[in-house]
């Protein structure tokens, strides 16, 4: 008799156990949590992402990314992923080089070279957020640059002095005549040559120029190598001009300018410009 209760017993766990995973096979869904590295497999009959989380013992932070909305229902295959969001600020200091200025300098001779103040680097700081997810950087962004120190330029001064050996002539109506007339010379032309020379400026000596007229605003002194006397020029920052002088100094790719006055010539100092040869 206690056999057919045994049997009877045994039987129904049996039944009971097949219906149960029958229902699994045909309600259960299989819901995968992955996260911290870690892989949790899971056998829901019913809820949302939140409650495979929570099933999981998984516990979210608040910059935390999961790629399923936390209050949606779970299908069966989800793989439902936690990517753990941290971030950090850096801070970077980077220098900032100085700059060179060049001047002028009138009581300079030329050749001369002098600093008048000394370079120094500049500093900023910037300030660097940076995202990892689950460890691995995925963005970098500066949100923040501030001056710690602002750089100083170095200046250098040039000589330019310039010198004048004779009295100054006061030119004539008839030098003013010339300057006209050599403001009415033509502009630059396109296609003539071009030559990049160091100008210095002159101004009334008492003698001729070495082509024997009087200088005048517009005549300039050349080598003639490079320049032939009685070429016309344009010199850019000058003018239009005339090549009718020479000068002991004026060799190669060296002009000097006129000027009526010594104050203009001193204001004009030592520069480097392009002269136009004109056709």
């Amino acid at each position: 008799m206690w056999h057919e209760v045994a049997c009877r017993l045994l039987l129904g766990v049996l039944v009971a156990g097949a219906v149960f995973l029958l229902g699994c096979m045909v309600w259960g869904k299989n819901v995968t949590v992955i996260a911290d590295g870690r892989i949790y497999p899971l056998l829901q009959f019913q809820g949302t992402v939140a409650d495979s989380l929570d099933k999981a013992n998984v516990t979210l932070r608040r910059a935390d990314i999961v790629n399923a909305p936390l209050n949606s229902p779970v299908v069966d295959g989800q793989r439902i992923r936690v990517a753990r969001v941290e971030e950090e600020i850096l801070i970077s200091d980077q220098m900032v080089k100085f700059q060179t200025e060049k001047r002028w300098d009138p009581g300079l001779y030329p050749g001369q070279q002098k600093v008048v103040q000394k370079g120094t680097c500049g500093l900023t700081r910037n300030y660097i957020r940076v995202i990892y997810h689950d460890g691995q950087e995925v963005k970098r962004e500066t949100i923040k640059k501030e001056m710690v120190r602002k750089s100083r330029p170095l200046i250098l001064a040039y000589g330019a002095r310039v010198t004048v050996s004779r009295g100054q002539v006061r030119p004539s109506r008839a030098y003013a005549t010339r300057a006209a007339e050599a403001a009415a010379l033509a502009q630059p032309i396109g296609n003539g040559r071009v030559v990049t020379a160091v100008a210095t400026a002159y101004t009334h000596t008492g003698n001729r120029t070495a082509t024997g007229i009087r200088p005048y605003v517009g005549v300039v002194a050349v080598d003639p190598r490079v320049i032939p006397l009685g070429t016309k020029l344009y010199v850019e920052g000058y003018g239009p001009a005339i090549a009718a002088d020479t000068g002991g100094d004026i060799e190669g790719n060296r002009i000097d300018v006129f000027f009526d006055s010594r104050q203009q010539a001193m204001n004009w100092g030592r520069r480097q410009v392009k002269v136009h040869i004109l056709k």
